[in-house]
């Protein structure tokens, strides 16, 4: 008989990945029940994307005290600010969808630092100059802005900053301290384009470790590409550059579990906690903002497309293989590769269809707390139907 192991995979979602927290507690109460283990609860192969990434290394680590302390008392009790700070999204916000704001100094410190605009000055030109005078300097002002935004808008790679995540995950997150679970994180080089998914020991630094986590949690636009990430492969070594959110590409990395478990001659139960319900719920965008509506396109509908060809895909395949196997034991199934296709032990977590978690770059208290709370009720509901 082969070995039973569990292996975890947790989706992208942004601040709903608070919903992969409730159904972990869940998971860890129930441990025994879940798996047929009488051990405490270990993943023996964990792989994430986003906040996937996030939760998983910590879980990875077994300390999941430690993500609920994240999660509630600290994202869920102050808000946005424990991850990212912004000139142009109000973070003090406790609106349940994104606000933006307009702070003309910051942004035109950002994108014409050289040039010190002191309103008081212009005022006193009336005072000192002709009023031939005063437009000359006022077109060589403007002259100097426009020729400094020019050379200074490439740098605007971003809307928001994530340095207090930054610090977090140093403090937190060790590559050291990554035993017994095998884990994975997921990121994209907007350079090549290609989607990496490395396990947490190929990681030539832990800072490179530091970056692939931070890299696969940065939203594009909203926060600045990592600029290199060094890790090790089968071919050599790999040095990726301008790194952003793994979701972009793959927002459940469940191929990547498949593929890892396919390389194994183990039994495998698989958990899938996404943070996407699979539905888009109609609404009126005409008069939203930028940041609601880069939510909505990124969040609501790319990642919900990703996840109905990725997840359901997986899970029709499955139950095929499972109803030919129960009913020609004979037959073998074949994928393109000609490799025998597998029947996989596996349960699917996600929102309920008819709820709104809100949106995915949104976090107050009561919106944490909700999330957590259908985490832990849609993981019960999903194991309950899985047993009957």
């Amino acid at each position: 008989m082969k070995n039973k192991k569990i292996a975890l995979v947790l989706s992208g979602g942004g601040f709903n990945g608070a919903f992969q927290v409730g159904a972990l507690n869940y998971i860890q109460e129930n441990w025994n029940k879940i798996t047929g283990l009488t051990s405490p609860m270990k993943f023996d192969l964990i792989a994430g994307v986003s906040a996937g990434a996030l939760n998983g290394a910590l879980i990875a680590m077994n300390k999941l005290d430690l993500l609920n302390d994240l999660w509630i008392n600290k994202i869920g009790k102050n808000g946005v600010t424990e991850i990212y700070t912004s000139d142009i999204i109000d973070t003090s916000s406790t609106s349940s969808e994104i606000k933006l704001k307009v702070d003309l100094k910051s942004i035109s410190k950002r994108l014409i630092p050289e040039i010190d605009l002191q309103f008081g000055f212009l005022k006193k030109l009336g005072l000192v100059f002709s009023k031939k005078k005063r437009k000359q300097i006022l077109d060589k002002l403007l002259s100097k802005v426009e020729k400094g935004i020019k050379v200074n808008y490439s740098n605007l790679k971003s809307v928001a900053d994530n340095t207090p995540l930054k610090r977090k995950v140093e403090k937190y997150i060790s590559q050291r301290e990554m035993k017994g679970t095998k884990y994975y994180c997921g990121f994209v080089s907007l350079d090549t384009g290609k989607y990496h998914s490395v396990h947490s020991d190929s990681f030539l630094t832990n800072e490179d470790f530091i970056n692939g986590i931070l890299a696969s949690t940065a939203i594009p636009v909203v926060w600045k590409p990592v600029p290199k990430i060094n890790f090790k492969t089968p071919s050599g070594i790999v040095c990726s550059t301008n790194n952003v959110d793994g979701g972009v590409r793959n927002v459940s990395p469940l191929g990547d579990i498949i593929k890892l478990i396919n390389e194994e001659d183990a039994e495998y139960k698989i958990i899938v906690i996404n943070c996407n319900s699979g539905t888009v719920k109609q609404e009126d965008f005409g008069k939203k903002s930028i940041g609601a509506i880069t939510s909505r396109s990124v969040y609501d509908i790319a990642l919900t497309e990703i996840f109905n060809n990725d997840v359901n895909h997986f899970m029709k395949i499955n139950e095929l293989v499972k109803q030919t196997k129960q009913v020609y034991d004979h037959v073998i199934l074949k994928n393109k590769y000609a490799k025998e296709l597998k029947a996989f032990d596996a349960v699917v977590i996600n929102p309920h269809k008819d709820i709104d978690l809100g949106s995915a770059l949104v976090a107050n208290e009561d919106l944490i707390s909700y999330r957590i709370l259908h985490g832990r009720a849609m993981a019960k509901e999903a194991f309950e139907n899985y047993q009957q």
